[in-house]
């Protein structure tokens, strides 16, 4: 699919903002992982337009989305597949026994937990102030999954206790991508919401309900023929 096929169903879709937004995909073209990095940012603007948003694509932060006249925005995050990645799926079936998984160090400086908190610190410019924000991780990688959330959640907390300007975020929004491709009897929910602590501008109720209700996303094939390309 070429990259103006993707933004005429964005379109139908109801996304706003797809003037910029087809710009910066063919600014990046002849990149092909920051056009997948960008591709992300379609996914998740469908993923909240088919859950009750309206949803316009933006530079910074990268996702406006309004419930019952209620703004909040999003920063979109893609975690690659790594290398421990392919590591762990050659031990799991080059052994007929149980494997252990997910354990970056010592290949890599930090656990997935911490490296999802660093990210959320990183993006503080991207948080708009006297707004709602969340982060949204499209993981590729089995190490950054559901299981950790809570944990890099409440790292980032510690760290909103000392520097308030943290506290622009109100929470975590974690899609699996690797369980997306397995039936839904196997894996009922591969999208995880969790909340920071005392943020400074809150959701409704409301709002946070209808994210924590996303339970199940996968990639639609107009975004995925782009991912493709």
């Amino acid at each position: 699919m070429a990259i103006s096929d993707l933004i005429a169903e964005l379109a139908k879709e109801g996304i706003g903002g797809l003037a910029k937004y087809e710009t910066r995909l063919r600014q990046n073209a002849s990149n092909r992982q920051v056009l997948r990095d960008l591709l992300f940012e379609a996914d998740v603007a469908v993923m909240l337009s088919r859950n009750e948003f309206k949803v316009t694509i933006r530079d910074s932060p990268d996702i406006r989305f309004v419930w019952n006249e209620e703004t909040a925005y999003a920063e979109v995050k893609h975690f690659r597949e790594k290398n421990q990645d392919r590591k762990d799926e050659h031990a799991m079936r080059s052994s007929e026994d149980l494997v252990r998984v997910g354990v970056l160090t010592p290949s890599e400086e930090s656990e997935a937990w911490d490296q999802l908190a660093k990210v959320a610190v990183s993006k503080l410019d991207q948080y708009k102030e006297g707004a709602a924000n969340i982060l949204v991780v499209a993981s590729d990688s089995n190490s950054v999954n559901g299981t950790i959330l809570s944990t890099a959640v409440h790292l980032y907390d510690e760290q909103a206790r000392s520097d308030q300007r943290l506290r622009r975020l109100n929470g975590f929004v974690l899609i699996d991508q690797w369980y997306r491709w397995l039936p839904e009897q196997a894996a009922e929910k591969n999208v995880y919401f969790c909340e920071t602590a005392g943020p400074t501008t809150a959701l409704s109720k409301g709002l946070a309900a209808v994210l924590a209700n996303i339970r199940r996303w996968s990639t639609p094939r107009i975004v995925a023929n782009a991912l493709s390309l």
